[in-house]
């Protein structure tokens, strides 16, 4: 959930408040092997907000060309095995298509309809006909109240949870891993299907189908 409003914690941060060295410590939890089962081998990818690399790595290594974008100088930086393409995801133009564009990190839940059509705009640019657009959204529910999720390799705490107006809302993540821990406020937007239907459609997108039953999951098509 990288909408966020700000960040502490050790190393250095993006201006949305995520902690890079957070996400070199956090490894793909499966989202590679869903992905990869969406699409055609030995696809050709464009992975808008990139990071440090969590989920480009593994589809490098599944056989996949990725182009990574990430608007963190910082971020990309982290990312020496492919391609890679600092710029934000709203102005990025590239004269080229690809067979999938993806988008995770909830980054569709932004909190603003203008920047999540702006989003939605660049996935439709760069989807070649009959590509696919994989979009990876919160859902309600997903946030309630104050929540405590751990292993023994790291523990998360969802706290100050805020309801606001148009389905929107606030929370604090505090992630640590052993003696290091980091803090950041996110606000969020959840879409019912109907307001994602028009929203993809508006950016030259229809709604193909859901990945997963709670439907976190979304696969778009070019008409």
């Amino acid at each position: 959930m990288r909408v966020g409003q700000g960040g502490t914690g050790p190393g250095p941060h993006t201006p949305d408040g995520s902690a890079i060295e957070l996400y070199e410590a956090t490894p793909a939890h499966g989202e590679d092997e869903l992905i990869n089962a969406a699409m055609e081998p030995g696809s050709s990818i464009l992975e808008l907000g990139c990071g440090t690399g969590r989920i480009t790595r593994p589809l490098l290594a599944l056989g996949h060309q990725v182009v990574a974008v990430d608007e963190s100088p910082d971020m990309v930086a982290r990312v020496t095995e492919t391609e890679t393409i600092c710029s934000t995801i709203g102005d990025l133009r590239l004269d080229r298509h690809f067979d999938v564009v993806l988008m995770m990190s909830y980054l569709i839940n932004v909190a603003d309809d203008d920047e999540r059509l702006r989003l939605l705009r660049t996935c439709a640019h760069h989807v070649r006909p009959r590509g696919a657009v994989l979009l990876q959204q919160q859902i309600p529910g997903m946030i309630r109240g104050t929540t405590v999720m751990e292993n023994e390799h790291r523990r998360l705490v969802v706290s100050d949870v805020e309801e606001l107006p148009g389905n929107r809302q606030a929370a604090t993540l505090t992630h640590t891993i052993g003696d290091r821990s980091w803090s950041q406020r996110i606000l969020t937007q959840n879409l019912s299907d109907d307001q994602l239907s028009a929203q993809l459609t508006e950016a030259g997108l229809t709604l193909a189908d859901y990945l997963t039953p709670d439907k976190t999951w979304v696969r778009a098509r070019r008409p």
